[in-house]
Parts: structure tokens; C-alpha cells; sequence
């Protein structure tokens, strides 16, 4: 299937990827062949001091809404889910009876709307709160999404100009600690919309433009070097029912590859870090067949815990692990009704228009990145490039919810 591709040659971008054990940082841009060109990678972004250098400040100035260098950068931040979560709402708007034969209008819309996230933001802020394990008062709204209108049943692009008696949307509400916020106040409060998404969400929102639901994925970051030994498991399915919306499901997932190199060390007494090494050659295929056998039967037994986990929550659909470490099988692999795959960067990049191929212009940090990385970059950089939701009711409900951040 492919999707509209409003292209703009020659613009630029800074894709950050935020996580507790850090920030990095893809620098690319887009040329005149529709081809994405890697630029430079940084690993280990200080946000602070990053963009407090004066040529970074200069280059983000702006007046009277609009920047004052034609290179400004784009700024598009994916966040760990314990650092940004987003809350989708559906949402149902009633007119009234004597409006329901006139055109529905964006400050209709936006006033009724408004009246709505009155009722509903203590609630989400309550749970957004839980799930970054901060104080309710150190949960902000950074982002604020109307999207998927129907007017009387009917899906629409935009409400405005329809006639009817009850308007239904999906309200998507994101937010992230005070403290995050701190660090990139100055995008958030940008002349233009800034893109910022949980990582997941974003990654399979991306996923769903090559694949089915039920999609599942899931997510563990290394804090200070250390692997959890639990993931977080997110499952986008479709929603049910004539109006249903897609759900994204979240829960803990009692697997990682903490199982993995802990029976690595146990069985070779070697450290972690020697442990992931020891596994990454062997996914690549550099022991020996006799060293290979002996290797297998020592972590079979954790990959059949990742499968039992598999089976008890009945997953079923493409699945993915985000890990950098690789699969001791290949790829894709069959488990009940759950398909474990790769990350299909190349479809999702056809499936939008972008051309094949990634220009590198020879730099030597983009042929070190793995298909992995790219991903974790790449995938929310289509969603967020792609994104429509700049309309005038965004951006006026942007407006009048930004006390809501404070």
C-alpha cells in the first residue's frame, strides 16, 4: 500500500532517541531522489549542554513564528515509555439539536473539545503520573492530537464543514516528567509543531503500515548498563466494534536477555559484558560448529522461557524484540500463532515512497550502525515526517491546553 509522500528535498533533521541510559542523536536529510542521507550519529547526547552551544541556539531562533535561517534543523524526539507516555481518548461530541443542521466549525470543534479535556485530564494526568513513576504535578501535557473524526458514523478527514448531530474523534494526550520537559522546553514551545512520541507507539504505528495487528513488540532499555529482567510488552490490535480505534496494550513481559547472559556467565564464568560479546559472535556465525553446539545447548534454555512466555499470553501476529544483540535462529521464526521478524525498515521505507537505499556519502558511522539502530531512529522519523496532524484545530487546541503543561 502506499501512502501519500509530501516530500520536501533538502531538509534536515535531528532524530533523538531519549532513554534512561541516555540520548542519541541521527542527523539526516532528505535529497532530491526521495532518498534519506545519513549525516552524522552521536551517542551519548548531554540535552543541556548540546543545545546550549551558541551556533545551536543561533540556529533555533526564531521571529514572529517563523525561524531565522533557512537551515534550521527539525527536531523529532522519541522517548522510553518510562520518560513519555501517550493516552488515546475516544471521544464522543454531541451538538446541539438547534446546531445540528448548521456546518460544524473550528471553534465549535475546539470549544467543545476543550469542555471535554476539562473532564478528562485529572484522570489521565493520574494515570500518566503511575506510569512514569513521578509526582501527578511532575506529569505534563506536551501533546495534544485530534484525529479518526466521524461525523454521524461517517469517517471524515476534517469535521469543519459537515453537518450533524454528534462529532466522535480519537484524543491522543501526551506526557512526559517535569524533568524531561525542562530539557526540551524550547521545542515544545518551537513556532512549529514539534514531534514528540513514546518510542514503542511510534515504532508500531510505523510497523502497521507493512504488517497486520495484532502487532507486538517488546521493549527493554539497559539502564547504567544493566539488563531488567523483565520487558515491557506492547501489542497494537485493532479495535472493535463499527467505531473501534486501534489498542495499544502495555504490560510487563517476563523475559530479557538477562536470562541469556546469565546463563552465559554461570556456564563460562565470564563477566556481562564479556557474555554479550561471547553471544554476538555467535549469532554471527563465528565459532566453530563443535563450540556452536556446546553454545546452543547452553541458551536454548532461556529462548524456551522466551517461548513459554509467548504461549501463556496466546500472542499470535508479527513479533518483535528490541534488542540490539541479534536471534540465535533465523529470522522470521514461527512460535503457535506468533511470528518473530526483523524489523522490515525497507518495506515501511517503499511503502511511504522513500527511494531504496540509504545515501551515506561515505561517512564510516553510518556503515557501523546496525539495522537495529537505524530502526529505532528511522521508524518513528517516517511517522513523524508523514504526520498529519498540524491542522488549525490542532494547533488552536495547542494554544488554548498550553496552561495545561505548566
Amino acid at each position: 500500500m502506499k501512502f501519500s509522500s509530501p516530500f520536501r528535498p533538502r531538509e534536515k533533521f535531528l532524530a533523538l532517541e531519549v532513554m534512561p541510559s541516555g540520548v542519541n542523536g541521527l542527523f539526516l536529510s532528505v535529497d532530491d531522489e526521495h532518498r534519506l542521507v545519513f549525516e552524522h550519529f552521536l551517542r551519548g547526547i548531554d540535552l543541556v549542554k548540546f543545545f546550549k552551544k551558541p551556533w545551536r541556539r543561533a540556529a533555533q531562533q526564531s521571529w514572529e513564528g517563523k525561524y531565522l535561517f533557512k537551515d534550521h534543523r527539525k527536531v523529532i524526539a522519541v522517548a522510553d515509555p518510562s520518560l513519555a507516555t501517550t493516552i488515546p481518548i475516544p471521544v464522543e461530541l454531541a451538538r446541539e439539536p438547534a446546531e445540528a443542521k448548521l456546518p460544524i466549525t473550528v471553534p465549535e470543534l475546539e470549544n467543545l473539545i476543550a469542555q471535554e479535556m476539562a473532564k478528562i485530564f485529572n484522570g489521565c494526568r493520574t494515570e500518566a503520573a503511575s506510569r512514569l513513576h513521578v509526582h501527578e504535578l511532575d506529569a505534563l501535557l506536551v501533546g495534544e492530537k485530534a484525529r479518526a473524526f466521524k461525523v454521524d458514523g461517517n469517517a471524515v478527514m476534517d469535521p469543519a464543514g459537515f453537518t450533524g448531530k454528534k462529532v466522535t474523534l480519537l484524543l491522543e494526550l501526551t506526557f512526559t516528567s517535569r524533568e524531561l520537559f525542562e530539557k526540551l522546553k524550547q521545542f515544545f514551545n518551537a513556532p512549529e509543531d514539534f514531534y514528540f512520541a513514546e518510542s514503542p507507539q511510534s515504532r508500531l504505528a510505523s510497523l502497521s503500515r507493512v504488517r497486520k495487528m495484532p502487532l507486538n513488540l517488546v521493549f527493554a532499555d539497559e539502564t547504567d548498563g544493566t539488563i531488567p529482567a523483565t520487558s515491557s510488552l506492547f501489542v497494537l490490535e485493532e479495535g472493535r466494534g463499527k467505531d473501534g480505534y486501534p489498542i495499544l496494550y502495555r504490560e510487563t513481559f517476563a523475559w530479557s536477555f538477562a536470562q541469556v547472559f546469565g546463563r552465559i556467565t554461570s556456564a563460562f564464568g565470564v563477566s556481562g559484558p564479556v557474555a554479550r560479546e561471547l553471544y554476538g559472535t555467535y549469532c554471527g556465525g563465528g565459532f566453530s560448529d563443535a563450540a556452536a553446539r556446546v553454545f546452543k545447548r547452553t541458551i536454548d534454555p532461556a529462548f524456551d522461557e522466551l517461548f513459554a512466555e509467548v504461549s501463556k499470553k496466546k500472542l499470535k501476529g508479527s513479533f518483535y524484540i528490541d534488542a540490539p544483540y541479534g536471534m540465535p535462529f533465523g529470522l522470521p521464526h514461527r512460535h503457535g500463532d506468533a511470528v518473530f521478524e526483523s524489523m522490515p525498515l525497507a518495506e515501511v521505507f517503499g511503502a511511504v515512497g522513500f527511494a531504496e537505499g540509504m545515501a551515506t556519502d561515505g561517512k564510516e558511522d553510518a556503515v557501523a550502525l546496525s539495522a537495529h539502530a537505524l530502526s529505532r531512529h528511522l521508524l518513528p522519523f517516517v511517522e513523524a515526517y508523514f504526520d498529519k496532524s498540524d491542522t488549525e484545530l490542532n494547533r488552536k487546541l495547542r494554544r488554548r491546553l498550553h496552561w495545561l503543561a505548566a
